[in-house]
């Protein structure tokens, strides 16, 4: 009859640890936290409040104000002169020469002083080069072909910006969740170390129990104070990539969202080979490259050039040197180059070496691509993978852990068993939260691997 009666008050309590777990969303957070089994439908995301700093929000602040964004813009403004500069050769050359020279002159005769004198000259002289062989138009693309590279660095450094603030804001969720486990895991064993206690003080459990209780919940206080720790130093990273040096800390919005993998490994690799901004800045540079290497031979052709010059020029030893007469020349030349010292020769190996220089580098980059793109898939396969193990034993070690606590309020329990309990379920949450947040940064490695 005792033994019918201690089984009774048995079910009766596990019936009340299930009510609670039910009314309780907080306990039943795994139940609630989304299944990633199966094709994971994109969900929408929530209404933000007005003062949560979204991921967009963070994206575009950094767009604004990285300086290594800055710095690619100026390069861009920089290699936008050289153009410029490259261009002027299409137009002629306009100098202007005005001095003044003063002097004397020795007498032809014996015993005659040298004569003083003073000489004006104001002359306006044009310079073009009429026809070259196509090396200004070489050298003019060879800038533009350039000027295509260093956009696309721009928009390489752009994508590793983005990547570097989605990384960092969702390390930043991921750090504020583990806070909220910590903080559970505290109020979990904070009842069980006060449980402990008023059993230890009707003699019910020994004060041994007591003390494993109190230790750990110490020891989930300084875990709890290490995440907390955690939240401010991700914060810190988070502003830093977002490029400020000053910026109050704002709640994040929460995304936790389960997208499917678009693409197959091969379908990826194949997209990141043509979106990716690095392959088509090789290319680029290959092209300039080609540009130069045509300039560098056309060294040994000639140049037609045109010069053209208006003067008014006299001096003091001349009667009536004011008003000053006038005079012009135009002068059509040749410029044959006969031998420069291979100065030429050399130029075109140097042209040649630094292409195949690019041509390495590209291939080395292409590879790298390709290292990107199965590492960040097979991550995410991976990751699809532990999220749904980890979400089983998050709901493995919820039902031990209600388990233990009903078996050790009614008696049955021992304080190990009960601790223990609460230590896999921690781990066990601890496990799952991490697991999402890393697929969403994995996610977003994705992304930035195949150009998009």
């Amino acid at each position: 009859m005792i033994f019918l009666r201690k089984e009774l008050m048995q079910l009766a309590l596990f019936s009340c640890a299930a009510m609670l777990t039910v009314l309780n969303p907080a306990l039943n957070w795994a139940a609630d936290s989304p299944a990633p089994a199966g094709p994971l439908p994109a969900q929408t995301a929530t209404p933000q409040p007005a003062n949560v700093l979204t991921l967009d929000e963070a994206i575009q602040i950094a767009l604004g104000n990285h300086p290594n964004i800055k710095t690619s813009k100026e390069r861009i403004g920089a290699q936008e002169a050289v153009v410029g500069q490259q261009m002027a050769a299409y137009y002629p050359a306009v100098s202007m020469t005005n001095f003044y020279q003063t002097g004397n002159q020795p007498g032809f005769n014996v015993g005659v002083a040298p004569h003083a004198f003073d000489t004006y000259l104001m002359q306006t002289g044009v310079n073009m080069t009429l026809y070259n062989f196509g090396k200004r138009e070489g050298n003019v693309q060879s800038a533009r072909d350039t000027l295509d590279a260093t956009n696309f660095n721009y928009k390489t450094t752009v994508d590793d910006v983005v990547l570097g603030v989605r990384q960092a804001y969702f390390v930043y969720l991921g750090a504020r969740a583990l806070v909220k486990v910590g903080e559970e895991t505290v109020n979990n064993r904070q009842l069980l170390a006060n449980q402990t206690r008023a059993f230890y003080k009707v003699g019910a459990r020994p004060r041994i129990d007591v003390a494993r209780a109190e230790s750990i919940l110490y020891q989930a206080e300084a875990n709890l104070i290490t995440a907390q720790n955690a939240v401010k130093i991700a914060w810190s990273v988070l502003k830093n990539a977002m490029g400020v040096r000053d910026f109050p800390e704002r709640p994040l919005a929460e995304d936790v969202t389960m997208t499917p993998i678009a693409y197959t490994l091969d379908r990826a690799r194949e997209i990141a080979f043509a979106s990716r901004p690095e392959l088509k800045s090789f290319d680029a540079q290959r092209k300039a490259q080609d540009q130069l290497i045509a300039v560098a031979r056309r060294g040994h052709l000639p140049d037609i050039v045109f010069d053209g010059n208006y003067r008014r020029s006299n001096n003091s030893l001349v009667e009536n040197t004011f008003p000053l007469p006038g005079s012009w020349q135009i002068q059509l030349s040749l410029l044959i180059p006969i031998f420069d010292g291979f100065r030429t020769t050399n130029r075109v190996q140097e042209t040649l070496h630094n292409y195949y220089v690019i041509s390495a580098q590209e291939e080395l980059q292409r590879q790298q691509v390709a290292l990107d793109v199965e590492q960040s898939y097979l991550r995410l396969v991976e990751l699809l993978e532990r999220i749904k193990a980890n979400e089983s034993a998050l709901n493995a070690a919820k039902e031990n852990l209600d388990l233990a606590n009903g078996r050790y309020q009614v008696g049955v329990g021992s304080i190990i068993e009960a601790t223990d309990a609460q230590t896999l379920y921690t781990d066990a949450e601890t496990a799952y939260v991490q697991t999402l947040y890393d697929y969403k940064i994995a996610e977003a490695q994705f992304t930035r691997a195949i150009g998009q």
